[in-house]
């Protein structure tokens, strides 16, 4: 039973990235990246501005 679950979570899974604009993305997350630890869709996985682990210190985003 505990396998289906964990599968029901993968498929739901959304992709965790978040634009420097503060947009979420709604896509299905398929890569995990080992620096920040969140998921996301394979667009964002290689765009480092989605990465929460890319931004310099004191620039986190959401205060605007």
């Amino acid at each position: 039973m505990g396998e289906k679950v964990e599968q029901i979570e993968d498929l739901e899974r959304l992709c965790q990235g978040v634009s420097p604009d503060s947009e979420p993305c709604d896509f299905p997350a398929t890569v995990h990246c080992p620096t920040c630890g969140r998921w996301f869709c394979e667009a964002h996985a290689e765009n480092e501005g989605w990465h929460s682990c890319a931004l310099a210190t004191g620039e986190e985003g959401g205060e605007g």
